[in-house]
Parts: C-alpha cells; sequence; structure tokens
C-alpha cells in the first residue's frame, strides 16, 4: 500500500512539472513567434564552445556548470523589448515563478525567477530599454535561494 502511495506521488509531482513546463514553453512560444524576437537554443556541450558574454546575461559564467540546456530570447525592436521586459515577469509569476532577485544595475532592470515546482526551471531577464534578453535555464538549481544573487552581479 505504501509502495502505491508513494508510486502516485510521484507521478502526481511529474505531471505537475510537465504541465509547468508546458505553461512555461506556450508563454515563450508567444514571445519567440514574434518577428522581432532571437530565439537561441543551447544544449550543455555547446555551452562549452561558446563565449557567455556574448550572451550578456548576468550570472551566467557563475552557474554555468550547473546548465543542461538553455533558451535565450532577445528583442530586436523596442516594441518586442518592452514585452518581454516589462510583461514577461508577470506572465511567469501566473504560471507559478517566484522572483528571487530584482534589482537594477548600470541602467539594466534584472529579474532572477525560479518555478515553485520545478526548481530547475530558471529565467534569468535583463531589460535595459529599448532591448531585452531572457535566459531561460534547466539544470540543478535547488540550492539557488540559498546563493548570493546581488554579490554574483
Amino acid at each position: 500500500m505504501n509502495r502505491l502511495i508513494l508510486t502516485m506521488a510521484v507521478l502526481f509531482a511529474a505531471l505537475t512539472m510537465q504541465a509547468q513546463n508546458e505553461a512555461l514553453d506556450k508563454v515563450l512560444q508567444k514571445y519567440s513567434e514574434n518577428g522581432d524576437i532571437n530565439t537561441t537554443v543551447v544544449s550543455k556541450r555547446m555551452l562549452e564552445n561558446l563565449p557567455l558574454d556574448q550572451f550578456n546575461v548576468p550570472f551566467l559564467s557563475d552557474i554555468i556548470d550547473r546548465i543542461e540546456n538553455m533558451k535565450v530570447l532577445i528583442s530586436r525592436g523596442e516594441k518586442a523589448g518592452k514585452a518581454l521586459g516589462t510583461k514577461l515577469p508577470g506572465q511567469l509569476s501566473g504560471k507559478g515563478f517566484k522572483t528571487l532577485l530584482s534589482t537594477e544595475k548600470d541602467g539594466s532592470d534584472i529579474t532572477v525567477m525560479q518555478s515553485k515546482e520545478d526548481p530547475s526551471s530558471v529565467v534569468i531577464l535583463l531589460y535595459k530599454k529599448p532591448q531585452a534578453i531572457a535566459a531561460v535555464l534547466k539544470g540543478e538549481f535547488s540550492d539557488i535561494e540559498d546563493w548570493d544573487l546581488k554579490g554574483m552581479e
């Protein structure tokens, strides 16, 4: 009986994470379909060979060894940048993400969010008018709340 309960709990947790990942993908797809947003998907193997500074994403070099894959959305137009930079955090909050850091540095708004249901999902958003960059990370981030994110800036 205990095994059945444990199996059901694991199945429920897996289904919840899958549903949340699908909700995140749906939100991001809307931005990816916008003609003024470039989307790049980067695997762990590709990350090893890329110069990280080309993405201009805060904290990336500090957590590179924890990332399994990454999707980067980069706005090209002012309208797309504003939408990505100002609307995405609210949409992610509505999909079960919590804000771990919201700060301003050198004229850029930096937001780090993590899924409440799936701690392996983290989004780093950098918004400096008129451009926005959203890095959607999958990896080992279960202890991210213990990190000194402000110290990594």
